[in-house]
């Protein structure tokens, strides 16, 4: 990407954004290019190369919604909790329909015990898909019927009982 030195001399005054240096209007392609290269080594498993892309998206073009998610799921996916709900929180402030990242919100939520909030974000993405077709929406009502489930079963035969089904579980799941 070629700069302009005349906006990168504003930039360092404070008088113009990093974005505006590079122009994305015109650099659109260049900037498709970098998302499409970093979810590439998401999915390759390449986690911090792949953060290293995408943080340096996330200076670049910061109200990016997408850049912003995938960060969160690069964090959650190195059970760096605290930065996946700040990622996710960044991408649903800019784009609150994302569906994937209230759900992933949401199951960081679970985990760490704050039903509240999962119950929340998952009731959300729930809500929004009324014909029970986006994926992220059906995952979230399997972890509510499945955290249900688990109430049920402590109710019924004690908390010890819901750790004795997940080990279980544990050990026969298949090997991937």
């Amino acid at each position: 990407m070629p700069v302009d030195k005349e906006k990168l001399e504003k930039f360092k005054r404070g008088e113009l954004k990093l974005g505006e240096v590079f122009d994305f209007e015109k650099n659109k392609d260049q900037l498709a290019a970098l998302i499409m290269t970093g979810h590439t080594l998401f999915k390759e498993g390449r986690l911090e190369e792949a953060k290293q892309v995408f943080r340096g998206l996330a200076i670049l073009d910061g109200q990016n919604p997408y850049v912003h998610g995938i960060l969160g799921a690069i964090h959650q996916k190195q059970e760096k909790y605290d930065s996946a709900l700040s990622e996710y929180s960044m991408a649903l402030g800019l784009y609150p329909q994302d569906t994937y990242s209230r759900v992933n919100r949401g199951e960081i939520y679970l985990r760490l015990g704050n039903f509240r909030d999962a119950a929340a974000d998952f009731k959300v993405a729930i809500d929004s898909d009324p014909e029970k077709k986006h994926p992220a929406a059906n995952r979230a009502r399997l972890m509510v019927a499945l955290t249900q489930e688990a109430l049920k079963l402590a109710k019924e035969k004690g908390v010890q009982a819901v750790f004795d089904a997940k080990n279980q579980l544990a050990a026969n799941k298949p090997s991937s």
